[in-house]
């Protein structure tokens, strides 16, 4: 290869890594603030959600205590279909409740309710956590539970890929000669291999975070992730034969 190749290869393993490394830097922060700052606030919300109690009769309406206005439906909408899922409820009433609320299901109530019917909402600080309608009622899907577990697994997501991206724009920069004149090492794939893996090994942690609470759900994905690099080094091994073991290395 010409010098000049070489040179202009450089350049371009220069410019692209200093874009990835800055890129992956801003996404781990990113990462950070979620993990650090959003989850715990997500948390307390969620225990404050599940300590509420209806509202005194006699007292105003608090934020931190469930409180039910009346609204009238206006529209349902029932999809239960293989790619398409859809139950939401229209309603008209106080501002609190003029809007859509996403129900999560088509039972035991959404289905039964035609345009016109008056029901019950339950509020609590800006969610509305339930309707009912003639003593029977169906929890919505506009909750504070579960959203510390999702932001936890986006908090995962981001973290995988932002330092992957980081790692793998700071190598390039670091070493642009060096693979303006060999090129890419086949390492910067294994890691990138892993970093996607480690990306979706977010989702078993957020099953189990559902069901367990978030601790757990950190400690399964951080757990995961030696076996999952485990996994994809010895599966780069025996796919490569006696060439493997080289291509793992930065030349």
């Amino acid at each position: 290869m010409s010098s000049a190749a070489v040179r202009r290869r450089t350049l371009w393993h220069r410019a692209w890594g200093s874009c990835a490394a800055l890129l992956g830097i801003t996404t781990t922060l990113l990462a950070g603030v979620v993990l650090l700052g959003v989850v715990p606030e997500l948390i307390d919300e969620e225990r404050a959600f599940a300590a509420a109690s209806v509202c005194p009769a006699s007292a105003g309406a608090s934020e931190d205590c469930l409180r039910d206005v009346t609204a009238t439906v206006v529209s349902t909408v029932v999809k239960d279909e293989p790619k398409h899922e859809e139950f939401s409820l229209r309603l008209r009433g106080s501002r609190e409740v003029s809007d859509e609320i996403d129900m999560g299901a088509d039972g035991p109530l959404l289905k039964d309710l035609r345009p016109g019917d008056v029901v019950t909402v339950t509020l609590w600080r800006d969610y509305r956590v339930a309707v009912a309608k003639d003593g029977r009622s169906q929890e919505t899907a506009d909750t504070p539970v579960g959203e510390p577990q999702f932001a936890t697994a986006v908090g995962s997501v981001l973290s995988a890929a932002g330092a992957f991206t980081a790692y793998a724009g700071g190598r390039v920069v670091v070493r642009a000669r060096r693979y303006g004149e060999r090129g890419l090492p086949r390492l910067l794939v294994v890691h990138g291999k892993a970093a996607f893996g480690a990306m979706l090994c977010a989702l078993p942690a957020l099953i189990v975070g559902d069901l367990a609470g978030v601790p757990l759900q950190l400690a399964l994905w951080l757990a995961l992730l030696p076996a999952l690099w485990w996994y994809v080094r010895r599966r780069e091994l025996r796919g490569g034969g006696r060439h493997a073991a080289p291509a793992l290395q930065d030349r």
